[in-house]
């Protein structure tokens, strides 16, 4: 009879030294090969148990926090609903996230489908002969069941590495919108509502103070007659030069092509000398003015990043 197959005296009610009996007797006669099957019959249940066990926490945790990224996406795309300041750097972290959590589902669920299935393939081994279990270690399961217990560890690193990322980048995003907020109340702030209803030269001022604002000191507050297109000019203590045309549209749909930037680059390094060529105006620059000031190395300020520098406060960041 094999140690795991059941017999007519194991399983009925048998007084005490009766049960130490059978079970002397079976341990007399195992020999190592039984013990070792056996071993490797239970490290492999056991195994898979655990993994199966793993694998479901890790996937209930994954789903919970993709649900969370939905529902959080959900919020910032519904324009209904105040939006902070930083909406879509929430909004990307948030994309980002969603997609690793996706993947990570994704493979929580196959695995749980995997290890639950090896669990039981050895459940219904109970009952095969010993040596027949043996001559199958080690199984067929033991070593997928191995990797597939790497890619879990593999799994919860990079799950961790995720979240703590993505905590990483919404405390960052906190602390910047808790900055743009106190900005907002303290008087300096100037909306793209109220910068559309300023004049050409007031516009220009507005530039010039908010270079100021960043450190540079203004040597052109304005344009005016023979400004050769520099409506403001600042230098810096690095020996910056910046030269600036200013662009205002009374439309919001109005936009700056291509001719104005290279009208621009043609006075700005070479009758300016500037070290750094900007174009600044309330609303968008088209593509091909985009391209044209790739290729003149003239840095663009449109409505977005105005917005982020007028109302907001941040400092201007020239390459």
């Amino acid at each position: 009879m094999s140690l795991l197959e059941p017999s007519a005296d194991a399983v009925r009610p048998s007084p005490e030294h009766t049960v130490r009996r059978l079970l002397e007797s079976a341990r007399e006669r195992a020999t190592s090969v039984d013990l070792e099957a056996a071993f490797a019959w239970v490290a492999e249940g056991r195994l898979a148990d655990d993994l199966l066990a793993d694998w479901r926490r890790l996937s209930e945790e994954a789903k919970a926090e993709l649900s969370r990224c939905w529902k959080a996406l959900g919020l910032l795309g519904n324009v209904t609903v105040a939006q902070d300041t930083v909406r879509y750097g929430r909004f990307a972290a948030e994309k980002i996230l969603e997609g690793e959590l996706r993947e990570l589902v994704s493979v929580t669920e196959k695995a749980v489908r995997w290890c639950g299935q090896a669990r039981d393939d050895v459940l219904a081994d109970l009952g095969r002969l010993v040596r027949e279990r043996r001559t199958e270690f080690p199984s067929a399961k033991a070593v997928p069941l191995g990797e597939l217990l790497e890619e879990l560890q593999r799994a919860r690193a990079r799950y961790a590495r995720s979240l703590e990322t993505y905590g990483q980048e919404m405390q960052e995003l906190s602390a910047e919108e808790q900055r743009r907020q106190e900005f907002l109340r303290s008087g300096a702030s100037i909306s793209l509502e109220e910068i559309r209803d300023l004049s050409s030269r007031e516009f220009e001022t507005l530039i010039a103070s908010l270079l100021e604002r960043d450190g540079y000191e203004v040597q052109r507050a304005h344009g005016g007659a023979g400004d050769r297109g520099a409506d403001v000019i600042a230098t810096g203590g690095n020996g910056e030069r910046i030269v600036v045309q200013c662009k205002l549209r009374r439309t919001p749909s109005a936009t700056i092509g291509a001719p104005d930037v290279q009208t621009f680059n043609g006075t700005a390094r070479p009758d300016h000398h500037a070290t750094h060529a900007l174009m600044v105006t309330n609303t968008r620059f088209t593509a091909h003015a985009k391209a044209a000031a790739a290729r003149y190395g003239i840095a663009l300020v449109d409505s977005g990043a105005l917005r982020v520098w007028a109302t907001f406060g941040k400092p201007l960041e020239l390459a």
